[in-house]
Parts: structure tokens; sequence; C-alpha cells
């Protein structure tokens, strides 16, 4: 996907694309502390723009997102995590894959770490022995 020509729509899709990482690093205090300053300005260029739409997106749809991270932002649940997922995937659909948010890609990745740090403790465990 070719860079917005709109500074604004770059801005936007920038911070949701934020927000998108924070999903994706799980259970991270720090990283929802930093995501609500990244909602709040997502809300301010929101704002910026009023009623209707900015940039194709229905800012009615933006609120709801919005809602929805800042519900799990501020007291995560697995159900308010799965909402603000659903948002984002439908935010995507409207900005376009530039967010890089692929939960598939991060979940996969996630499995693979997971293969490799298994291995390791087994090898540690298990040390090959000679053959005779």
């Amino acid at each position: 996907m070719t860079e917005p020509a709109d500074p604004g729509f770059a801005a936007l899709v920038a911070l949701v694309g934020r927000i998108a990482q924070i999903l994706e690093a799980g259970d991270d205090p720090a990283a929802r502390c930093s995501a609500a300053a990244t909602v709040e300005e997502l809300q301010a260029l929101a704002a910026q723009h009023g009623s209707g739409g900015a940039y194709g997106v229905d800012l009615a749809q933006l609120g709801e997102a919005l809602a929805a991270f800042t519900e799990w932002l501020r007291a995560p649940t697995p159900e308010r995590e799965t909402r603000a997922e659903r948002a984002m995937s439908d935010l995507q659909a409207v900005l376009g894959r530039g967010l890089g948010w692929d939960p598939a890609r991060a979940d996969a990745e996630r499995r693979a770490e997971y293969r490799r740090q298994a291995r390791a403790a087994l090898d540690e465990i298990f040390p090959e022995k000679p053959r005779r």
C-alpha cells in the first residue's frame, strides 16, 4: 500500500496501528497505559473532523472502536479483548492493510516461539548422549 497523501489520514492509520501493536503484545500494563494516551490522541483527531465521516471512516464506527479499546485498556478481560480485536478488524477493513495488524501472523509467531523455548528446555534437560 502506498502512503496516504493526506497527513491526517496517515496520522489516523498510524495511531490505530499503535493500538493494534498493543493488542498483539498481550497483557502489558505499561503498554496499556501508552495505548490509553494513543486512544485520546485518536479521539482528538476524530473530533477535529466533526460529525459524519473523515477519510472514508464513519466517525460513529470509529467512536465505537475507541470505546471498545478504552474498556479493554481500563479493565482487560477476555470479553473486552475480543471486542477490541473485532473493532480493530473492522477498522482494518476500512483503513486498509496498512495498519499491519495480523492476529493470525502474531499467533503463528507466538506458537513458533513457544516451540523454540520448549525445544531448548528439552535439549537442556536431555542433552544428546554419544551414540555407540
